[in-house]
C-alpha cells in the first residue's frame, strides 16, 4: 500500500516547515489526521539535500521515534529505529542493521520551495 492512499496522508504540495527549522544531520515529524491511525511522516536533512519517510519501521510498523524529532543516530551518520535499534540510510531509507536489514522504509517524496520543505507536486 502506497503511503498515498492513505486517508490521512497529506495532499501533493502540501507545506511541512521552512528548511531553517531542521538543523543540518536531523529530522523532523509531522503527524496529518487523528488517533487511532493518524499518517506519520518525517523529514531528514543532510548536506543540502532532504528526503522524506513514512515514520514506520519495516519491522513493526511502529514508529522509529520515542521523542518528537529524534529520527537520526547520536552521530548523525544514520537514521535510527529507537524501538528497535535498525540503522537507515538517509538518502533511500535502505536499512543497513538491524531485525529488518535489507528492507527500507517507505518514501514520501518532499521537495524544496523558497525555503520550505514540501510534499513534491509529483
Amino acid at each position: 500500500m502506497s503511503w498515498t492512499t492513505h486517508e490521512q496522508a497529506p495532499a501533493l504540495g502540501t507545506p511541512l516547515c521552512p528548511l531553517a527549522e531542521v538543523p543540518d544531520g536531523e529530522g523532523r515529524g509531522f503527524t496529518f489526521g487523528v488517533e487511532p491511525f493518524p499518517f506519520r511522516i518525517f523529514v531528514v536533512w543532510r548536506e543540502s539535500e532532504v528526503w522524506g519517510y513514512v515514520n514506520s519501521c519495516p519491522h513493526n510498523r511502529t514508529p522509529l521515534n520515542f521523542h518528537p524529532d529524534k529520527f537520526v543516530t547520536y552521530d548523525k551518520t544514520h537514521i535510527l529505529c529507537s524501538v528497535h535499534f535498525a540503522l537507515f540510510e538517509y538518502d533511500d531509507g535502505f536499512c543497513i542493521d538491524g531485525p529488518c536489514a535489507g528492507q527500507s522504509l517507505e518514501s514520501v517524496p518532499v521537495e524544496l520551495r523558497e525555503g520550505m520543505i514540501c510534499i513534491a507536486e509529483e
